[in-house]
């Protein structure tokens, strides 16, 4: 090893500390306030219970950041997850704290916004129920609508039990044939009551058959 490299290490090492210490007196110290919208995560809800009404899907942050980082501080990087798995049925209010913030390093949460959470939990349960189609407008003038149908024409969908066991039955979104001459086929998404949600498809295929009603008339022969 060279000797230049060795002699008076000391110094050279007491020098290299003196300069890491003012880089981190510079990087932190020079922080900046931000205020930034961050998404909220409900974590930890048991498959038998569902959330409602719609909790509220953002907070406001204010966080202290770094020069060093305010690179790394973007709208991803931010999120609040509220642990919501020991809740009891019916409302509760939840408090949020510093640490339920998920931050990039260089980050520290200084105020939240609301700092406490209205959050209903209700027993949930499932269900498989008729999807009945929704015809909208009438076809063209010597045309009529012979038959209506759905595929798949039952969906399982998930909600409140006290909403879930009163219905039967669930409508899709409206198929419009005002004006139609020929059968009219469309996939479309279900009209589900507040805090119900489908299992498995969330979209049906309506087909509504339109014949001229002079074919009609001789028996259903064109």
């Amino acid at each position: 090893m060279p000797s230049f490299l060795v002699r008076n290490w000391h110094l050279k090492l007491l020098s290299l500390a003196v300069a890491a210490g003012l880089w981190l007196f510079v990087a932190v110290g020079e922080r900046s306030q931000l205020a930034l919208a961050a998404p909220v995560e409900y974590v930890g809800l048991p498959d038998d219970a569902v959330l409602l009404p719609d909790p509220r899907d953002r907070v406001e942050l204010q966080v202290e950041v770094g020069r060093w980082a305010v690179s790394r501080l973007t709208s991803e990087a931010l999120r609040v997850r509220v642990n919501v798995a020991h809740l009891p049925e019916g409302e509760s209010q939840l408090t949020l704290a510093p640490s339920d913030v998920q931050t990039p390093p260089g980050v520290r949460v200084t105020r939240i916004t609301p700092p406490q959470l209205r959050v209903a939990v209700a027993k949930a349960a499932e269900k498989t129920m008729r999807a009945v189609a929704s015809v909208r407008g009438q076809p063209a003038t010597g045309y009529a609508v012979t038959r209506v149908l759905v595929d798949p024409g039952s969906v399982l969908v998930k909600g409140p039990r006290s909403t879930i066991e009163t219905r039967e039955s669930v409508e899709t979104a409206p198929v419009d044939v005002a004006g139609s001459r020929a059968t009219v086929t469309q996939t479309v998404g279900l009209v589900l009551p507040d805090n119900v949600y489908p299992i498995r498809a969330g979209r049906v295929q309506v087909t509504v058959e339109i014949r001229p009603e002079t074919a009609m008339q001789r028996g259903g022969k064109p």
